[in-house]
């Protein structure tokens, strides 16, 4: 219970840096609504989705905040259409400490995709492993066992991490980010 209470008060932080941000919502609102659909389009593949790729490429072009907030609601949102559990704070934090992986390394990732890639593959074990924290603290698993358990499925969603950021990379860039002059 103090967990999701912590998780709650992480989102309630997020929230109060939003307005002070310079990314046109309809930007955001846009890149959110993909990564809803993407998690829906492909659920039948388990742990393979855009939306990681989606917010890895959120937080490298416009910021933590924004990706953060992405982080916060897909999940929220996904969930309507595919259920909401208690693993739905877990999800988002998953992708708050992807973003923020993100974020801390965006110097080298803006100037390699190869390493954007590894990152992504990265970011798949990151986000199962915390999503996996849920599982322990509602069910009492061993957390060690679930390590292993989803490791396949971790394994998956880091490759389809890595096929989404190299085939929407290029496209999320030309719709999205805009450079002046």
């Amino acid at each position: 219970m103090v967990t999701y209470v912590i998780i709650l008060l992480i989102a309630a932080g997020v929230m109060s840096r939003f307005e002070r941000i310079d990314v046109p919502i309809a930007v955001l609102t846009q890149i959110l609504a993909l990564a809803v659909i993407g998690r829906w389009l492909f659920v039948a593949i388990p742990n393979v989705q855009p939306s990681t790729a989606l917010l890895m490429l959120t937080a490298l072009y416009f910021g933590f905040t924004s990706a953060a907030m992405l982080a916060l609601f897909v999940p929220i949102l996904s969930g309507l259409l595919l259920g909401i559990g208690p693993f739905v704070l877990f999800q988002f934090l998953g992708w708050l400490f992807v973003v923020a992986v993100v974020t801390v390394l965006k110097p080298l990732l803006s100037r390699s995709r190869w390493f954007l890639a590894a990152v992504g593959l990265g970011a798949g074990y990151l986000f199962g492993w915390t999503a996996n924290l849920s599982f322990a603290e509602v069910i009492g698993v061993d957390f060690f066992k679930l390590l292993v358990l989803s490791l396949p499925f971790d394994t998956a969603h880091g490759i389809g991490n890595v096929v989404f950021l190299v085939l929407l990379h290029d496209l999320f860039v030309r719709i999205f980010v805009r450079e002046d002059g």
